[in-house]
């Protein structure tokens, strides 16, 4: 197992090459405002890990992860079915699954086309902010996961950056990450290189299975493959209407000073 250096020394990322993973990185080694460091080694992202093949679970059980947070959707998980058994038995399932991700898609079966890349941009706009506003109680159900393993954590869920993203970003922030490096994490996904190619394959197949057929133009792919600052910004734009900020959300998420206090300690050096 490789990982490989794609961003800057002040940002020392790192994806993780395990064979079937994709998107996968540790979202540790970050700096916090008051001058000590996220540890490595312990939070890691991803999207679905179908894929994974028996002879990579080796590798997989490299990163001695306590607990698995699956977000995806009932339909996700069993048409694309996590491994079973070895490192995956820690397998939490938390099915999370935007109600305007269904609108979209009815809407496009119904026109027989494909979006515009303006309206699949405008789609993960929405489905971000809905993430952050109606779903308090599925990540509230991901921070006690947190809270409770004293191994490595790893979130996921399809692509490994929507669902994944927000919840990454909002425990970069509760261990005191500054507003800029947050961001930063959150747009490493655009770095992923196989995320595209796996996108555009999950596309077609999505569109034939709803009757549409025609060839799929590679910026929508690139629009659904990545993450944009403002999706992000809009979902922070939610918690401050309907949660008076940070600090009321991780309290509705159930994050009392003694959970923040032992995160803390466990998490940063």
């Amino acid at each position: 197992m490789k990982t490989t250096p794609r961003s800057s020394t002040e940002h020392p990322r790192r994806f993780i090459e395990v064979e079937g993973s994709i998107n996968l990185r540790d979202f540790g080694g970050y700096k916090t405002r008051h001058g000590q460091t996220v540890r490595e080694g312990l939070l890691f992202r991803c999207g679905t890990m179908n894929d994974i093949p028996d002879h990579a679970f080796d590798a997989f059980a490299e990163l001695d992860i306590g607990v698995i947070c699956d977000l995806r959707s009932h339909e996700e998980a069993e048409t694309s079915p996590t491994p079973e058994g070895g490192p995956f038995a820690c397998r939490v399932h938390i099915p999370i699954w935007p109600g305007s991700s269904t609108q979209f898609q009815e809407t496009a079966s119904k026109e027989q086309r494909a979006p515009s890349p303006e309206q699949f941009a405008e789609f993960m706009a929405s489905i971000t902010r809905e993430i952050a506003r109606d779903h308090v109680q599925d990540y509230k159900k991901l921070m006690r996961e947190l809270v409770s393993t004293d191994k490595g954590f790893l979130l996921h869920c399809s692509a490994g950056k929507d669902r994944t993203g927000f919840g990454a970003a909002i425990i970069l922030t509760l261990l005191g990450v500054d507003h800029d490096t947050v961001m930063h994490d959150y747009l490493v996904t655009n770095e992923s290189g196989d995320l595209f190619e796996r996108m555009r394959s999950r596309m077609i197949q999505n569109l034939k299975d709803q009757g549409i057929t025609g060839k799929i133009d590679d910026e929508i792919v690139k629009v659904m493959s990545g993450v944009r600052a403002e999706y992000l910004l809009g979902a922070f734009e939610e918690i401050d209407t309907h949660y008076g900020g940070m600090s009321g959300y991780l309290e509705e998420v159930g994050i009392s000073a003694a959970d923040q206090k032992h995160l803390t300690e466990r998490l940063l050096a």
